[in-house]
């Protein structure tokens, strides 16, 4: 069974940061945090939380822009609210776009946060791709190695589409590492940023690295809501019936898959509360 995932009302993404970042990275430049919902004071994300909790939400993605050292902007100043509203909420989840944060602020967060999707930044082109101050791509390994020991739901995230990058190393680390989920992303060349005009990779060279994967992680990996529109039909119809992954996020309609109203990084003992009835579609 594959499992599709999009997110409609019972799931929320939220930018603590607004549309600022420090960095610049060669596929973004800001511009994908800037569709999300912004809440960059405390008192705002309360509020906004509180709010869409009221509405039918109880999945929360909390993201948005980073510091020049790769960090979530506004963390440390939300995890209170965070940690309150857990506590007066207790069937909430919360679902995290880190970045590279410290050990110390990663054991702060681990009885708050429920999933990590973590940018595997680690191939050199990923790497040199997010223009980061005083970091190394050990950081990025260290800082997994810190999410897996303090949170149970941890999802690397591996962007591919880099023109010449090596990913197959980064593939087998984290597989070697053992998370509980592996996510592909395929880089969108985007309008006004560096990658306006890479190649989009074949559906050939994707499904090679994807197969990697699936063999190293046991099938437990998924294709995530980044992609080029040219490739996706293609490209979802062969990883489904290759059975090289066990979730689609926004799945084409050329494939059958049983839909849920969250990321595709959800456990599978939340899928109940969000699984999404026909007359939802």
């Amino acid at each position: 069974m594959v499992y599709g995932f999009m997110i409609l009302k019972k799931f929320s993404v939220i930018s603590i940061s607004g549309s600022s970042c420090s960095l610049s990275c060669t596929y973004c430049a800001s511009t994908y945090i800037k569709s999300m919902e912004g809440a960059l004071s405390p008192e705002e994300f309360y509020k906004l939380i509180k709010k869409r909790y009221e509405l039918g939400t109880r999945g929360f993605l909390i993201s948005g822009g980073f510091t020049p050292r790769g960090e979530l902007l506004n963390l440390k100043r939300i995890l209170p609210e965070m940690k309150k509203l857990k506590k007066e909420l207790p069937d909430i989840i919360f679902n995290i776009h880190p970045g590279l944060l410290e050990k110390s602020l990663i054991e702060e967060l681990s009885d708050v946060v429920d999933i990590v999707d973590y940018e595997f930044a680690y191939s050199r082109k990923a790497f040199e791709s997010k223009g980061l101050k005083d970091r190394s791509r050990e950081d990025y390994v260290k800082t997994l190695e810190y999410f897996i020991e303090n949170v149970r739901y941890v999802v690397p995230h591996i962007m591919l589409g880099f023109p010449d990058d090596n990913v197959e190393e980064s593939i087998k680390l984290v597989s070697s590492m053992k998370p509980y989920l592996l996510n592909f992303l395929v880089l969108i060349p985007t309008k006004g940023t560096p990658s306006e005009n890479f190649k989009i990779p074949s559906v050939e060279e994707i499904l090679k690295l994807v197969e990697l994967g699936s063999k190293l992680m046991n099938g437990k990996v998924s294709i995530g809501c980044m992609r080029p529109h040219r490739i996706k039909d293609e490209l979802d119809k062969a990883v489904v019936d290759k059975g090289l992954v066990e979730r689609i996020a926004n799945p084409s309609r050329k494939v059958k898959v049983e839909m849920f109203d969250a990321c595709c990084s959800l456990p599978e003992e939340y899928f109940k509360d969000f699984k999404i009835d026909n007359k939802e579609k």
